[in-house]
């Protein structure tokens, strides 16, 4: 895909081998999304009152602050996390148009868990491209954290 082309979404799986139980609350916690969303130099900390309409904000440093900033979407436990998203790096106005959405759906695969992300609305090719990748190795990351508490 050209560099300057943005699509509508993307979409990224990951196989837990891990219940679903167990892969929610370590997903769905301010607490442990700190430790999974980025390396501990990073200092991430998610703040949000889990409940719908209200503010979902991710800080931390990434060789300079940082502050993700949206609202929570969609919590429903064990099966669906969704909120939007505006990084202060972007640059762009806190307005609607500026916003990805990230939406997260878990369920039982087997003994396992089966969790979906499907991203939408990139303002930017780059915020596209940045969160793509992001992504997918972050799901990479959870899946390890997750097992690891097992």
């Amino acid at each position: 895909m050209p560099e300057n082309v943005v699509p509508e979404r993307f979409n990224e799986v990951v196989q837990i081998a891990a219940p679903v139980a167990m892969a929610w609350s370590n997903f769905a916690s301010s607490e442990h999304m700190g430790a999974w969303m980025g390396d501990p130099s990073m200092h991430v900390h998610v703040e949000t009152t889990w409940q719908v309409g209200s503010r979902f904000v991710v800080r931390g440093i990434h060789h300079v602050p940082f502050e993700n900033a949206g609202l929570l979407l969609a919590f429903e436990p064990m099966k669906r996390l969704a909120y939007s998203h505006l990084s202060s790096l972007s640059g762009l106005p806190a307005q609607p148009s500026n916003h990805t959405t990230l939406d997260f759906v878990m369920e039982a695969e087997g003994d396992g868990t089966l969790l979906s992300l499907s991203a939408s609305g990139f303002p930017t090719a780059s915020i596209y491209h940045h969160l793509r990748f992001y992504w997918a190795g972050t799901l990479e990351v959870f899946k390890r954290y997750v097992e690891s508490r097992t």
